[in-house]
């Protein structure tokens, strides 16, 4: 019984880690697009930097990537981040549009606020643009410690 519970443990590990992947070329994708010189945080878009589910997608920011054609493919973020760009969206009103502040590395959902590093027990976290531990990391040193801990 141990054992299966550690299978299933580890193979839904196995399957969050490769829905996460899938979604960490997104803020490279962004970056690229508007040519900004640092990929931006996930807590862009994702409401506290909880990643791995299309639920956390609700920042000022989101919902305009969204409007403009975000879904949850490459080219769609690419699309999305063109037509915020092409169209000067302004997701938090302070006058700057949302490419500008990706740009200059400010948020583009809190006027005057510079992007910090997300906690990274809560998903992604971003250090000078490269992604840091994610909650799939942390997952797996979990699994390890729990399957060495357990009484053989």
């Amino acid at each position: 019984m141990d054992r299966t519970i550690a299978l299933s443990a580890g193979l839904a590990l196995v399957a969050l880690a490769a829905t996460a992947q899938a979604r960490d070329e997104f803020p490279g994708l962004i970056a690229e697009q508007l040519h900004a010189p640092h990929d931006p945080p996930c807590g862009v878009c994702h409401e506290g930097g909880k990643t791995g589910s299309a639920a956390t997608v609700f920042t000022p920011f989101a919902w305009a990537m969204r409007a403009h054609g975000l879904a949850d493919s490459a080219s769609s973020v690419q699309t999305a981040a063109q037509g915020v760009k092409d169209d000067a969206v302004d997701s938090d009103g302070d006058g700057t549009p949302d490419w500008r502040e990706l740009v200059d590395g400010t948020d583009p959902n809190a006027p005057g606020t510079a992007m910090y590093t997300q906690d990274p027990q809560l998903g992604c976290q971003m250090v000078n643009g490269s992604p840091g531990p994610s909650a799939a990391g942390w997952l797996a040193a979990l699994l390890a410690v729990m399957l060495r801990r357990r009484p053989r």
